[in-house]
């Protein structure tokens, strides 16, 4: 089962990573100090910034995984609804989602794995659900698990349950797209104050290069434009702050 806690960058990603934030460090330093030197500054901040990036992956990956486990639920109502066990409605749903989603998507390679742990190894459903809600870390697949285990010892109608639980994940994703649209209306207007210390600075590179001479030729020059860039980073982390908002 994949963790869906942990993310760790393939070799592709890894050298795309580090090419970019290269990239990044000399554009930055060129421009604030016109001496590519200063782009060792953003060695120390690496570890960090890949964090952050690896971070946001991470939420993406549990939000596409959400979508795809509430269709998930709708089919194996269906596939229940008319009499197939859980392994069967695995494997009835599984070229559902290839057709919609793709074939390499972390869901159907999960539920690949759990079908043939039921149908090879012999083992219980509900164990195997189990080990799918701890290792994808999302309270909405524990909570499924939960209700689907106490249906099947109770007696339950385990279809309604698998419709109660997907209509609480839809739900759920509709509000979570109606915050993402006003997040993303604030990320865009922060992002703009973000970029706008960098932008005069190069309108002013541009179109009057003696009159911003100063900041790159004496002391207190390199002093305010390191302030710029401090400043920057706190904005941008504070947007960050502000805009992560979780349901």
């Amino acid at each position: 089962m994949t963790d869906l806690r942990q993310y760790s960058f393939g070799k592709r990603e890894n050298a795309f990573f580090y090419i970019t934030l290269i990239a990044s460090g000399l554009l930055i330093s060129y421009l604030m100090y016109r001496n590519l030197f200063f782009a060792i500054v953003i060695i120390p901040f690496a570890g960090r910034i890949k964090s952050f990036v690896i971070d946001n992956m991470i939420r993406k990956r549990k939000r596409t995984y959400m979508a795809e486990f509430k269709d998930f639920l709708f089919m194996a109502s269906t596939a229940i609804g008319a009499g197939r066990s859980m392994k069967d409605a695995i494997a009835e749903s599984i070229p559902s989602l290839k057709n919609i989603y793709g074939k390499k998507t972390i869901l159907t390679k999960d539920l690949e794995n759990a079908y043939e742990r039921m149908d090879v190894g012999g083992e219980n459903d509900i164990s195997v659900l189990k080990d799918l809600a701890e290792s994808s870390g999302l309270e909405d697949v524990h909570d499924f698990v939960t209700v689907y285990s106490i249906c099947k010892s109770t007696g339950a109608s385990l279809i309604s349950a698998l419709n109660k639980a997907a209509g609480v994940i839809m739900e759920k994703m509709s509000i979570e797209r109606e915050i993402d649209e006003l997040v993303r209306r604030k990320e865009s207007e922060g992002l703009v104050i973000f970029a706008m210390p960098a932008l005069i600075v190069l309108f002013l590179n541009l179109t009057a290069p003696d009159y911003i001479a100063p900041l790159y030729e004496t002391l207190i020059g390199r002093v305010i434009m390191t302030a710029v860039i401090a400043s920057n980073i706190g904005i941008y982390a504070l947007i960050e702050r502000i805009t992560n908002v979780e349901i």
